[in-house]
């Protein structure tokens, strides 16, 4: 049988020549013997690994946990296709050979994690155990001991889980001799260094007590974690006393990470409970996926109800949930008397959650890998314990919980609790052995099972998920975002002439003039401005010190493979090949359609027009224009700070789906100056039309809501809806134009009020939004409404975009149309069995009228649509206004070549 100490060094992965040679130099000593190894002691020792017994801890269940024979022979399969993969986005894997320096370095080099993995692990079930442990004289308390079941629990990777079991076994069972070498044997148990106290402080105290223990024979001190003499005085400091070795560093963050996760769960669940009570119709949890722009909400489970629109943070899936006469007009749903008793006892659970959290991070943090550690590094800092690796790998599920969330609001709300874990995430990222963590896919539990015929045992099932770099991009789009909307709307205050300065001025001393400066940047702190910019230069800078750590651990080329898989947003218009969608099914369309779109939705331009005049003010096309225009210059801090927090929630929350997409643009140099295009929901008289409002952010945002205009009415001329006027207004009780729940000053949101109009002012039945007319859904007059709703949309939401499409969606219209051709003729063959022969009439109020427009009936109106689309489907989406263009500038042949039309080339006489 081999020597347990030369098996322990195997399973380090030592080399078995290495390992011999290393344990006869240190008389048995294995940790003593192991950082010999690593040190580079034996580098010259032969490698005679043949014959050496394999590692079979893994997969043993009586050592905690076991991986089924399926999910090995998976593995398998995995590990065969590694070399097929090269390249691959989802996964974490290495460029090619690892140098040996790379291995030592980065304890996981070499093995391939992928967000697609799904493991199933055996683990025991293990009855809570309690025990009384003295904590000072006279004194004890009734305290939970972690059993082995909990410590070892997690999916595995490599030799884990016998580095776990080992230290656990170490730890908690048998004798250990006194380091003086008298014979004398230390009895070591669970409650040495396995128990749960309330809190982090009281468990390292009563560890410091404990873990160093005086012979009774000989008096020396004895590290009981590690076997070693250590200093009879004691005078380091505790946390001296407690980096001496890494089987400490090992028990302590294992210990410490079970207790944040701990504090993290329940923090989550009282929030659950305390909304849950304050509504009987609370909105449901809803599961997130991350498209080429960032999170959105799942489209396809349809699982959001009305409360959900009303907080501004989802849309109806398919847009036919709500109840037919449910609208009654108000363009918004809510209640106007709503108890908000279950909304404070949540915040006020989450506040206490956050704190117990951030000050569990902050004292944990103590204990992690540090190179940079004040006072210099200690023995633990450069010889990371394996199981310290293993419980960072396995139990920092919190850290993915809190950058997957989607409100830089929220995150800035909750400052104290990020920043704790930005401090994380940063000592993490600086250490090489730790720092490849941050960019693997995280394995989370999503179900457990009993196991068949084993009471004591049960199955959970891993899956993959996105890694913490990956989350933390989508922090630092909106933290850009919002130093944009800061920077921006400062930009628009601030004087164009310098101030000039007073006699008095010149004549205050350098120490008068440093007071002043020094009290100036003291109120800075306390402004919201300055608190909320600094948050998010913070987030920017997290994410560069990881990523620069993982260039020195992982090497450029696999960063930047990293970088290019991150959803980022795009400063021009975001492409679509021509031939994308050849021999594609229908589902891979969806596919294509979704990523465009969640790349595409977002975007800065430039929404100034040029003049004639000589004039230094800018004009926008715009219907605001001169609102834009009488700000300049003005000083508003409030409204800079709205903005700034809007802009950060609209950059990842913005609806994407095949169903209907926002898409959003903002002046690159005045951010309260935008335009918002809303796809036409599935299974409405607006379906697939692209409608375009004009925004602009007033002076006194967010104190009152902002100024919408709908500008898809053919030129004044059609009115699509009771509540969208011909001449552009929008009839929203969120914009005060309507009865019903108004804007609420720093809660109501823009986004808000683009989901109402997308979900309920483009619905399935528009004539019951009249008030009056509520109940008369399904009725003749209600199907008479829609038909003629559905040939407006045809002339012109559709066919006329596509003809002249309105800056600054020219590309996204095309490619919309382009991308949804066949679905579209799809849709008017079944329009075309629902419409009443009638010709448009501009007010769909009177569509029960005659009228002897012909020309512009449904058949006319199709006929003309699907010509545009077979001119889009073959490659030609030249445009009357390319037309134009190319007519009033003296390069018509690059503009031919840049658009790529035959029949733009055939208009002006040239060849294509």
């Amino acid at each position: 049988m081999s020597d347990p100490a030369f098996v322990q060094l195997l399973d380090m992965g030592i080399p078995g020549g290495r390992a011999r040679a290393a344990l006869k130099r240190t008389k048995g000593d294995v940790m003593s013997a192991a950082e010999r190894v690593f040190a580079g002691e034996f580098d010259d020792t032969p490698s005679d690994d043949e014959g050496d017994e394999p590692n079979k801890a893994s997969s043993s269940k009586g050592k905690g946990v076991m991986v089924e024979d399926s999910d090995e022979d998976m593995e398998d399969g995995m590990a065969e296709s590694e070399s097929e993969s090269e390249g691959m986005v989802d996964g974490f894997e290495d460029d090619g050979e690892i140098p040996e320096d790379r291995l030592l370095s980065d304890p996981y080099a070499g093995i391939f994690f992928s967000k697609d993995r799904v493991e199933k692990i055996i683990e025991p079930v293990e009855d809570a155990i309690y025990m009384a442990v003295a904590v000072s004289a006279g004194s004890s308390h009734n305290v939970k001991i972690l059993g082995r079941g909990e410590w070892m629990s997690g999916c595995p990777e490599g030799n884990e889980q016998s580095f776990l079991f080992q230290l656990y076994s170490i730890l908690a069972e048998g004798y250990m001799a006194c380091s003086g070498g008298c014979g004398h044997q230390f009895k070591r148990k669970q409650e040495d260094f396995f128990v749960l106290f309330p809190d982090f402080l009281a468990y390292t105290a009563y560890l410091k007590a404990r873990v160093r223990s005086s012979c009774p024979q000989c008096l020396q001190v004895t590290c009981l974690a590690c076997g070693e003499k250590v200093d009879r005085n004691g005078k380091q400091s505790e946390e001296d006393n407690l980096l001496h070795c890494p089987n400490l560093q090992g028990v302590i963050l294992g210990v410490g990470l079970h207790m944040i996760e701990q504090a993290f769960s329940e923090g989550s669940e009282s929030k659950s409970l305390s909304s849950s009570a304050s509504s009987t119709n609370a909105p449901p949890v809803k599961k997130q996926k991350t498209l080429f722009g960032g999170p959105t909400n799942d489209a396809a489970d349809g699982s959001m109800d009305e409360n959900t629109l009303s907080s501004g943070y989802g849309f109806m899936p398919k847009f036919m949930n709500k109840a037919k006469g449910s609208s009654k007009g108000t363009g918004y749903d809510g209640s106007g008397k709503e108890d908000q008793t279950g909304q404070q006892k949540a915040e006020e659970a989450q506040v206490r959650a956050d704190a117990k959290t951030a000050l569990l991070l902050s004292q944990v943090q103590v204990f992690l890998p540090n190179l940079n550690r004040s006072g210099g590094a200690k023995t633990s800092d450069h010889l990371v314990h394996p199981t310290a690796l293993a419980h960072l790998r396995r139990r920092s599920a919190f850290v993915n919980d809190l950058l997957r969330n989607d409100s830089l609001l929220d995150m800035s709300k909750r400052s104290g609790l990020y920043r704790s874990l930005f401090d994380w995430l940063e000592i993490v990222s600086n250490h090489e052995a730790l720092a490849s963590m941050l960019a693997m896919p995280q394995m989370r539990p999503i179900s457990t099972s009993p196991c068949p015929g084993d009471p004591n045992s049960v199955t959970v099932t891993y899956e993959g998920s996105s890694s913490p770099r990956e989350l933390l991009e989508n922090c630092i789009i909106q933290a850009q975002a919002a130093l944009k909307g800061l920077q921006s709307v400062d930009n628009i205050s601030r004087p164009s002439d310098d101030v000039m300065m007073t006699e008095e001025d010149l004549r205050i001393s350098k120490a008068e003039l440093a007071r002043r400066l020094r009290e100036k940047k003291e109120e800075e702190k306390q402004d919201a401005n300055y608190q909320l910019r600094s948050f998010c230069e913070r987030i920017v800078s997290s994410a560069q010190t990881i990523d620069k750590s993982l260039v020195e651990t992982k090497g450029k080329p696999f960063v930047d493979r990293i970088r290019d898989s991150l959803p980022r947003l795009p400063d021009t218009g975001v492409a679509v090949e021509e031939g994308a969608l050849k021999g594609q099914t229908d589902e891979a369309t969806i596919k294509i359609y979704e990523e465009w779109a969640g790349r595409a939705r977002f975007q800065y331009c430039d929404l100034t027009e040029e003049t004639s005049t000589s004039s230094d003010k800018k004009t926008y096309k715009h219907a605001f224009n001169g609102s834009i225009q009488s700000l300049e210059g003005m000083d508003m801090p409030k409204r800079s700070l709205a903005i700034a927090k809007e802009l950060a929630i609209l950059t990842t929350s913005l609806p994407v789906a095949w169903h209907s997409t926002i898409f959003l643009r903002v002046d690159e140099t005045r951010v309260d100056v935008l335009k918002a295009m809303i796809i036409g929901p599935e299974g409405t008289p607006y379906e697939n039309g692209c409608f375009i409002f004009d925004i602009f952010l007033p002076l006194d945002y967010n104190q009152r809501c902002p100024n919408v205009k709908f500008m898809t009415t053919n030129g004044g001329r059609y009115r699509l809806n009771p509540n969208l006027y011909a001449d552009g207004k929008v009839c929203l009780s969120l914009l005060g134009t309507w009865q019903g729940p108004g804007w609420i000053s720093g809660q109501s949101t823009l986004l808000q009020v683009l989901i109402s109009i997308q979900s309920l002012i483009l619905c399935e039945e528009p004539y019951i939004n009249e008030p009056g007319w509520a109940n008369d859904a399904g009725t003749p007059a209600s199907k008479a409404y829609s038909a003629n709703v559905r040939r407006m949309v045809l002339v012109d939401a559709m066919a006329n975009n596509i003809k002249n499409p309105p800056l600054p969606f020219e590309n996204e219209i095309k490619t919309h149309f382009r991308l949804k051709s066949k679905s579209i003729r799809q849709q008017i063959e079944k329009w075309k069995d629902l419409d009443d022969g009638k010709p448009v009439t501009g007010d769909a109020y009177s569509s029960l009228g005659s009228s002897n427009d012909k020309s512009r009936s449904f058949d006319s109106a199709s006929k003309e649509m699907l010509r545009l689309l077979d001119q889009l489907d073959s490659g030609d989406s030249t445009t009357s206004s390319d037309v134009a263009e190319a007519s009033s500038v003296g390069k018509s042949r690059e503009v031919v070549r840049e658009k790529g039309g035959g029949k733009l080339a055939k208009a002006l006489g040239l060849k294509k």
